[in-house]
């Protein structure tokens, strides 16, 4: 994420665009109601050319734009053990398996790489469904952030040594600057995700299909991303992490598409004052102590104490940047494989 900072001090000087790091929050959690606040209104789907063409096996049933019920989001009968996409090879043999596909989102109107990691016995146990955990990259990264983490790696270490259970990671791709958000009047990134990538993930792959199975994360605008999708479709997601999440407590001009009241529902003090059913959550967030966010993301963990939310709280050594992930990468793997399926 060096290039992230280097672009927000650019971003600085050239047009003051980086918003003032709130003081330090007091012990009393944040509240965050601007007045006269509406229920946060659909954003409308805009007028997209046809999708491109896909390497689908099978087709993505049609579905009701907005719909995310867990109902909604159910595999197809249990395929028959096989690997689709193009292998990557990894820095160190792996006991598991790393491809890298494509998936179609009529709701983009686009098709997407994703890059997913199946566990070492995916074809040797054919009766086998897997929890999946579902990993967002940065701003000024893509679905290979991840693993340039080396987090396929770690995996399959950990998996060998019985450290963390057996899983299959999704680390989809999205149009670089989203934050993974609905935007105002425009695409809709937040439901390409819980939407079009959960469903075709749960037809192609061995999955546990529903939220008690299925986790997200992400680091810096993904960590962001990941909070509020949680918190937006707990009936998809019941477990979530944020890693260093990019935190705004107050509208920004760098967030030109979310403004008015789309901005507020897209900000995670805002969804755990509001929304209701997020006690089932099983949540992490963490941050380096040098971490330029750190102000506003200590402002979201008071809010969720305050709010009674169960969550998992940690302040790590370190600033902003890959190498505090890639070390931080084994303490996520055990908590998402102790919350999934628990």
């Amino acid at each position: 994420m060096r290039r992230f900072l280097s672009l927000v001090v650019l971003c600085s000087l050239l047009a003051g665009c980086v918003p003032k790091a709130p003081p330090p929050p007091s012990a009393t959690p944040v509240s965050l109601k601007p007045p006269n606040l509406l229920t946060p209104r659909p954003t409308v789907p805009p007028t997209l050319p046809p999708p491109t063409a896909t390497l689908f096996t099978a087709p993505i049933p049609a579905r009701t734009p907005g719909a995310t019920s867990a109902a909604a989001i159910r595999p197809a009968a249990t395929p028959t053990p096989s690997l689709r996409g193009k292998a990557v090879t990894a820095s160190e043999p792996l006991q598991g398996y790393l491809l890298d596909d494509r998936l179609s989102s009529p709701i983009i109107g686009e098709s997407f790489q994703y890059r997913v990691y199946l566990p070492p016995d995916y074809l040797h146990s054919p009766q086998r469904r897997y929890p999946t955990l579902y990993l967002l990259h940065g701003n000024g990264g893509n679905y290979t952030e991840w693993s340039d983490s080396f987090l396929p790696e770690q995996v399959d270490r950990m998996i060998a040594a019985r450290e963390v259970q057996p899983m299959i990671i999704v680390m989809p791709d999205d149009g670089e600057t989203t934050y993974f958000a609905n935007w105002d009047s425009g695409p809709r990134w937040g439901d390409y995700i819980a939407e079009d990538v959960v469903s075709t993930i749960d037809q192609r792959y061995r999955t546990v299909p529903r939220p008690t199975g299925r986790a997200i994360g992400g680091l810096s605008m993904g960590g962001l991303g990941a909070l509020n999708l949680a918190f937006q479709h707990p009936d998809v997601f019941g477990v979530v992490g944020g890693h260093s999440p990019s935190v705004r407590l107050e509208p920004d001009p760098a967030l030109w598409f979310l403004t008015g009241e789309n901005f507020w529902f897209h900000n995670p003090i805002w969804l755990a004052q509001h929304e209701p059913g997020l006690e089932s959550l099983k949540i992490w967030m963490d941050a380096g102590s040098e971490d330029v966010w750190l102000p506003n993301i200590e402002a979201v963990h008071q809010t969720f104490v305050g709010e009674g939310l169960h969550m998992e709280w940690h302040e790590f050594p370190g600033p902003h940047e890959a190498e505090y992930w890639i070390e931080h990468v084994p303490d996520y793997l055990r908590f998402y494989s102790t919350a999934l399926g628990s």
